[in-house]
């Protein structure tokens, strides 16, 4: 059993931290993409790697903890799920930050721009989301974030799938076809990660209602 006094505030606490760990990310991101200074952007990105890490170490506490806690505000599968999902989320940032940088990519292009920017969007709604459910009775809200976020996440789809369009219209190189493809698949994943978040959230919600 937890030492903690207030268990479920010790995974609301843990469940805050990974979201806003995941939002740093996205911002490091965010910014690195629209930087023209390299030594800006390499810097941004191992400090994403970083955060990276922390994300696993936030996610490990939460299995640990609600395996020897016997009260928690809902399910141990579905706070380990969330745990994981936002996990996903700042594994996708991670991800798509990685290929950016080691793919080297000759040009900051305007859809690698707009989706850092998706990214930066979907992941703080899914923050907001996050922190709402302190209190799972304001279930009406948090409908309305995650439904947010789905929207966000169709704005990526069509950025990706017309930056794809584009690419396969215009690049004459094979290996900068690959590498920007990657680049905007990665980038799309990590929208998409969210709103699979957004899923596990409202699955919580339904069964806490």
């Amino acid at each position: 059993m937890s030492i903690f006094p207030n268990s479920n505030q010790v995974f609301y606490d843990l469940f805050n931290r990974a979201v806003d760990n995941a939002t740093q990310m996205a911002t490091l991101l965010n910014t690195a993409v629209n930087s023209t200074d390299t030594y800006e952007q390499k810097f941004q990105f191992t400090h994403i790697d970083k955060l990276k890490t922390k994300s696993y170490e936030i996610t490990h506490q939460v299995f640990t903890e609600s395996g020897r806690t016997l009260i928690s505000p809902f399910q141990r599968k579905d706070m380990c799920e969330l745990a994981a999902a936002i996990d996903d989320v700042a594994d996708s940032i991670a991800m798509a930050s990685r290929r950016i940088n080691l793919y080297d990519v000759p040009k900051i292009t305007p859809p690698i721009i707009n989706l850092a920017n998706l990214i930066l969007q979907t992941t703080q709604a899914l923050e907001s989301a996050v922190k709402a459910m302190n209190n799972l009775g304001n279930s009406a809200h948090i409908f309305e974030i995650c439904n947010s976020i789905k929207q966000l996440e169709y704005q990526a789809d069509t950025v990706y799938n017309e930056a794809f369009a584009d690419l396969l219209a215009n690049e004459t190189d094979a290996i900068q076809l690959i590498k920007y493809t990657d680049v905007f698949m990665a980038m799309e994943t990590a929208t998409d990660s969210c709103e699979d978040a957004t899923l596990i959230i409202e699955s919580i919600l339904i069964k806490n209602g």
